[in-house]
């Protein structure tokens, strides 16, 4: 069964918790904690999309310079797991002082979006490619809702591919791999077209 059956809005988790840049750091942990989530978009009064958030970059603000540590993990609103990230969020919200930080001082403004139209196997690609679990569905700057890997296999099971019940992110993982050396072999194949070509 083809899975172009599904698109992002299709999939999508509507209600979205967005955050405003001028949020102070104490009011944004407020929000995480009540809404239990990771992270969250970042938009500017019109509702444009201008960054995201997560408890990542909360645990890593420095006090003494007021900025946030340079991290290797540009991407930590996209993949952050509260099993991850649970201690050493809980330390921090409750240890450190934020004075009159704000969301824009630690946000990260390199956002990884999608378009509502996309399907289920554009959005898995986004994902493998980037190495993310969640991706931002945008329409002109304006935050329409979330797709997880969860989304993705809970649409997966619905298509033959096993139980819900069963089914765990090792097997999207799983997926997404096969559909990047499915498209390696097709771009092998098209390269030795045109070399045959190039040659008559």
């Amino acid at each position: 069964m083809s899975t172009y059956k599904f698109v992002a809005k299709d999939l999508m988790t509507e209600k979205v918790v967005c955050i405003h840049p001028d949020t102070p750091i104490h009011t944004l942990i407020k929000i995480l904690i009540k809404n239990r989530i990771n992270g969250a978009p970042v938009v500017d009064k019109e509702g444009k999309l201008v960054g995201v958030v997560s408890k990542t970059d909360i645990v890593e603000y420095e006090e003494k310079t007021g900025k946030k540590r340079p991290t290797v993990d540009k991407k930590s609103f996209y993949s952050d797991t509260n099993g991850k990230l649970k201690k050493a969020f809980d330390k921090v919200s409750k240890s450190k002082i934020f004075g009159k930080a704000s969301v824009k001082d630690i946000m990260t403004s390199h956002v990884i979006t999608a378009r509502a139209d996309d399907t289920i196997d554009r959005l898995a690609k986004i994902m493998y490619d980037k190495k993310i679990h969640r991706v931002i569905i945008q329409d002109k700057g304006q935050v329409l809702g979330v797709v997880s890997t969860l989304d993705i296999l809970n649409a997966v099971s619905t298509m033959g591919y096993g139980s819900s019940a069963f089914v765990t992110e090792e097997a999207i993982l799983d997926l997404q791999e096969r559909l990047e050396t499915a498209e390696k072999s097709i771009q092998s194949l098209r390269d030795i077209l045109s070399k045959i070509r190039g040659e008559k």
